[in-house]
């Protein structure tokens, strides 16, 4: 196991093309952290700088306190599982997840106990003879994986390992995964798009955005104290809702919409017009002392136990997540009064995106 210290790692490629700036981030000995953002915001590219298949352009990057920007990727210690499997197609399960350790000489039964080890681990016991084309997608990530256990590598890397299954075994393999990380105790460093994958299995989260790390943070500190409108839009779903208000009297207050000021805040100490964010399983039909949005629907969608009821205020649209027999009477053009949960409004300066809290941006 290790920890990883990076301190001001940037990268810019050849022509000026700035990919990351300034990351400082510190991975404790046997955490999960995930790194997630965008597409292009620069996750990938920081894994493999990790890894080593790309270069340091700035900054540094320490395991266990030994600086390895310099250090080639096979004197890292480091196993990587890719999107793609990148598997042996000609290799039987056996060979695939020995190779690394046959390359290295390794004797025979070393080889044989380890392997055997890793698919008893990951329930490949009974395919070891198989080649890659005769297993499914999940069985070839399985695979992947093991190839990675039997190193016994002192970090973990993943890059996006999940995207290529549809989304029953995703949401397996994320249950697999966790269980792993719990049996091995492995620092893992994991890189997705998806922010449902990194809320489930994050010990904590790194929000990239344009290269730069927004906020870093444990899950529930992510959803319920986000930095940047960024990090409250991205993380959650169905995704928050935002509303352009004027701070006024102890209230907030648009066309339609009056909702309370929450606690420890001075409408003096604020813009004249705040962004004010809601999660749509804080929006409710039920009257509340948090405060109402008068709307009108567009859409209902009944997902099975719950209904995503679509409404417009002007011309901003407002999710609201609710009890599906509560929807059960809403139709396109109904005029509807939302009420939100007491202290579920989160407030952003407009100007910076920045949060609001005690009168200070975050």
């Amino acid at each position: 196991m290790a920890e990883l210290t990076l301190r001001g790692i940037g990268k810019v490629y050849d022509g000026g093309v700035r990919v990351l700036s300034g990351i400082d981030l510190d991975v404790t000995d046997g955490e999960f952290l995930v790194l997630v953002g965008p597409s292009g915001c620069g996750k990938s590219t920081l894994l493999r700088m990790i890894a080593g298949l790309e270069a340091i352009t700035e900054g540094t990057l320490a395991i266990d306190g030994r600086v390895v920007n310099d250090v080639p990727p096979k004197d890292r210690d480091l196993a990587m599982v890719f999107q793609s499997y990148a598997l042996y197609p000609h290799m039987t399960v056996r060979q695939n997840m020995g190779f690394s350790l046959r390359l290295r000489r390794a004797p025979v039964a070393e080889v044989d106990a380890k392997v055997d080890e890793a698919a008893r681990m990951l329930g490949l016991d009974k395919l070891l003879d198989r080649l890659p084309r005769e297993l499914s997608g999940g069985q070839r990530q399985r695979v992947a994986i093991g190839r990675a256990i039997v190193r016994r590598p002192r970090v973990f890397l993943f890059d996006e390992p999940l995207s290529n299954l549809d989304a029953n075994l995703r949401g397996q393999m994320r249950v697999e995964l966790k269980a792993l990380h719990r049996t091995l105790g492995t620092t893992m460093i994991y890189v997705t798009h998806d922010q449902i994958e990194a809320m489930t299995l994050a010990d904590r989260i790194c929000v990239l955005e344009g290269g730069h790390a927004r906020q870093i943070d444990t899950p529930s500190g992510l959803y319920d104290r986000p930095d940047t409108r960024f990090v409250a839009s991205f993380i959650g779903s169905p995704p928050m809702n935002f509303l352009d208000l004027a701070p006024r009297d102890g209230r907030m207050i648009g066309d339609g919409v009056t909702l309370p000021m929450p606690p420890g805040l001075e409408a003096t100490a604020l813009p004249a017009q705040i962004q004010v964010g809601l999660r749509p399983h804080e929006l409710g039909l039920a009257p509340t002392d948090g405060g109402s949005i008068d709307a009108i629907v567009d859409v209902v969608e009944t997902v099975g136990w719950d209904a995503h009821v679509h409404a417009r205020r002007g011309d901003v649209t407002v999710l609201a997540q609710v009890e599906a027999r509560q929807a059960a009477g809403l139709t396109h053009g109904s005029a509807i009064r939302l009420w939100a949960a007491v202290g579920a409004a989160k407030l952003f300066d407009p100007a910076t995106g920045r949060a609001l809290r005690n009168g200070r941006t975050a």
